[in-house]
């Protein structure tokens, strides 16, 4: 194992036995900072020099099926890791700066999901979600900063309703963040023609009772969304975008 790639798995398992959120490669000036997001707020980890920061970086494409040899444009990609026995999925983002170009990994466990007892919520909050949840239609947006738990949440309520309560939940995300048995989980993929507007016209064919949306980034899909909220389905949308 060279230097690049001890590094690389050097802080990875460091996150993840920190449970940190994202970690991220900031270049500067001079050098460049390694960055954890733990609890939603940012802490200075490390500072590597100019020519680390570019071939971890490049390591980390590699490694994701992204186009290393791209620079000026952002990139998207994905992988995932085994730390301590658990799947990680890794969701990597790079953005060309001033500087040179940033990246950003988002750390998903697979495995982890908290019952409703164990999450942050206040014992009210939580019966309202609930409650809400139970509702055979509307619309439900969760918001909040980085950090501030609406993934796990969100899954955490999406479980209860298909195990607890029998009904038919589809998601459609981009990516998959946490695979979940007996939840349909659908991939946009825009290359072959699966958009958030065509993927929701679609799962509205296949009989849901709730359906989760990753994110809202048109108005056709916004338009979907609410339609279908008011016409027999529970609609859940994470982000808004637009």
């Amino acid at each position: 194992m060279n230097e690049i790639e001890y590094l690389a798995d050097r802080l990875i398992k460091e996150a993840s036995l920190l449970h940190v959120s994202d970690i991220h490669i900031v270049p500067r000036k001079d050098d460049a900072a390694v960055r954890f997001r733990l609890d939603g707020s940012l802490m200075e980890k490390e500072v590597l020099t100019k020519e680390i920061c570019e071939r971890l970086i490049t390591h980390f494409k590699f490694l994701a099926g992204m186009d290393i040899g791209e620079r000026r444009r952002p990139q998207s990609g994905a992988m995932e890791t085994k730390q301590h026995g658990e799947i990680i999925h890794l969701r990597l983002s790079t953005l060309p700066t001033a500087y040179d170009e940033s990246l950003v990994i988002r750390l998903l466990p697979q495995n982890l999901f908290l019952p409703l007892s164990q999450l942050s919520l206040f014992a009210n909050a939580a019966k309202t979600l609930l409650s809400l949840f139970q509702q055979p239609q509307g619309l439900i947006i969760f918001t909040g900063p980085a950090g501030s738990g609406k993934t796990t949440t969100l899954y955490t309520l999406l479980r209860v309703c298909q195990s607890e309560w029998n009904r038919n939940v589809i998601t459609l995300e981009d990516p998959v963040e946490k695979r979940i048995d007996n939840i349909l989980q659908v991939q946009i993929n825009e290359k072959a023609g699966i958009t958030y507007a065509n993927g929701l016209k679609a799962v509205l064919r296949h009989d849901p009772n709730v359906v989760m949306i990753g994110e809202i980034r048109d108005a056709e899909t916004a338009k979907i969304a609410v339609r279908s909220a008011m016409t027999g389905h529970l609609v859940i949308i994470i982000d808004l975008c637009i």
